[in-house]
């Protein structure tokens, strides 16, 4: 039973680091890649108040939905290899590629959802620098790697964890966190001032 969440948990870091490399950093350098339709995506949410009407398209007629479900497909598919040896692994890394398209999907085509809901992609849109944020449906790897950065835009979670709890536990995991994960922080709250500063002098890093 302990293989779903540890499935879960994977994806998260899944998202993080294709999002990152495969969705970013590889388009950025190579205009030919398929994936480069994720900066179209970009311009259209910035454009448009993070709105992107595509996700309500069949992913036949919308370049940016097709690659980025059958990359979807793509991982659900690999995953399948640990189905015999670790079924409950299995289920948590499905759950997490699903759960992965309906958040990105709703967060898009309803921006109050994701400003109050996931602010973390919210801000990944609309904060200064777009090469933040690189979670989806949990921010758990930005604080792990130090790549969240908040804004004043979206309503920002009270704990890295993301989740609603009592006053009490959520003071005790934010110590933790930090105590667990300092250089982390540090960069999360350098950046968050950075981002602030640039913000009000209408400093922008194109895409």
């Amino acid at each position: 039973m302990i293989g779903f969440p540890v499935g879960i948990f994977v994806a998260n870091g899944m998202e993080w680091y294709f999002h990152k490399v495969w969705l970013h950093e590889f388009p950025s350098k190579n205009r030919n890649s398929p994936f480069f339709t994720h900066i179209a995506h970009h311009k259209r949410a910035r454009l448009n108040g993070f709105h992107d009407e595509g996700y309500a398209e069949s992913m036949f007629k919308n370049a940016e939905i097709y690659n980025e479900k059958t990359a979807l497909y793509g991982l659900t598919a690999a995953a399948t290899i640990f189905l015999p040896v670790a079924p409950f692994f299995t289920a948590g890394l499905y759950y997490g590629i699903w759960n992965y398209w309906k958040v990105h999907a709703k967060s898009h085509l309803d921006p109050e959802y994701a400003q109050k809901r996931i602010p973390w992609h919210y801000d990944h849109h609309m904060t200064s620098n777009q090469n933040a944020n690189w979670c989806v449906t949990r921010p758990w790897f930005d604080y792990i790697m130090g790549t969240r950065v908040m804004t004043d835009a979206s309503t920002t979670e009270t704990n890295p964890l993301a989740m609603k709890m009592p006053i009490w536990l959520e003071k005790r995991v934010n110590k933790a966190a930090r105590r667990l994960l300092p250089k982390a922080f540090a960069k999360i709250d350098a950046n968050t001032q950075l981002d602030q500063q640039n913000l009000r002098q209408g400093i922008e890093v194109v895409l």
